[in-house]
């Protein structure tokens, strides 16, 4: 059986764009409706240089906003696809849960492959989502 909305998570690396690229593949193809989804952490440390940059930080929500949109139009062309842009400081967590209660039956993220001592410091999202979410996950790797 098909997926007939796939939540595809980005942290605009590269791994992400590949699992963008893929989706896009998969839901023309199937006739799937897709959100692509970018997970802000509220508490994150903002330098003050970014406080004092007039056109806001990188990572601020129009930015964000503009950048999730700039993939949407770029890669998922003629695909039903919107854009949203959550606020956790678990974006494993976060997407596990818009997808339980949205009606999403695959989630897709790229995966950075870090090393065996990166990985058990820091954990890696697509293993948490993996371990916790009630759906299909498609893992993609760089």
């Amino acid at each position: 059986m098909a997926a007939k909305h796939i939540l595809v998570g980005t942290d605009f690396s590269e791994p992400a764009r590949s699992a963008i690229q893929s989706v896009g593949e998969y839901a023309r193809a199937h006739d799937s409706r897709v959100t692509l989804a970018y997970v802000r952490d509220p508490r994150a440390f903002v330098p003050p240089q970014a406080v004092l940059e007039p056109e806001g930080g990188l990572f601020d929500e129009e930015n964000i906003k503009a950048k999730l949109s700039s993939l949407r139009d770029a890669l998922l062309s003629d695909v039903d696809a919107e854009t949203l842009l959550l606020e956790d400081h678990s974006p494993a967590r976060a997407l596990c849960e818009f997808a339980e209660h949205n009606d999403v039956d695959a989630i897709a993220v790229g995966c950075h492959g870090h090393g065996r001592i990166e990985h058990w410091l820091i954990g890696s999202v697509a293993e948490r989502i993996v371990r916790h979410a009630h759906c299909n996950v498609f893992v993609y790797r760089s």
